[in-house]
């Protein structure tokens, strides 16, 4: 039997920032919630089901206005003794800043220089979501 791919381009209505710190997620979350003048708070994690009936629960923090949603979802999981990722293909990331604004008045480049600035963060880097194999698992449901 022949199989078919269905290939689809789907059209992500965020931006993704890569975080690399060694920061605790509480700590990252709070020095971003001052540097941005936002409220990031710690919702239920963020939860990726595979095929297998494994899955993967990463923290998240969030924020949210009625035209603009800021999550904080940490990359790097611990499972057993080794290590899981949200996004594989990001390995050198530690956090993501995914950024929903309806309005286009949050700029990004001011975002990522402010982000920049806060102590112990190594890298800020924009993402491209086109590229990224494993950008569903950050869709959440």
């Amino acid at each position: 039997m022949q199989k078919k791919i269905l290939k689809t381009d789907i059209h992500f209505d965020f931006t993704l920032l890569g975080i690399s710190s060694g920061l605790p997620d509480f700590q990252l979350a709070w020095n971003i919630n001052q540097q941005l003048n936002i409220h990031l708070k710690k919702v239920d994690d963020h939860r990726i089901e595979f095929q297998n009936n494994q899955f993967l629960q990463t923290s998240m923090l969030q924020y949210s206005t009625e035209h603009v949603t800021i999550k904080l979802i940490k990359n790097k999981v611990e499972v057993s003794e080794s290590f899981a990722f949200v996004i594989p293909e990001a390995k050198n990331i530690d956090y993501f800043l995914l950024i929903q604004d309806d309005t286009g008045d949050l700029e990004i480049l001011n975002v990522k220089n402010t982000l920049s600035k806060i102590k112990n963060v190594i890298l800020v880097q924009e993402m491209d979501i086109q590229r990224l194999k494993s950008i569903d698992n950050l869709i959440l449901n």
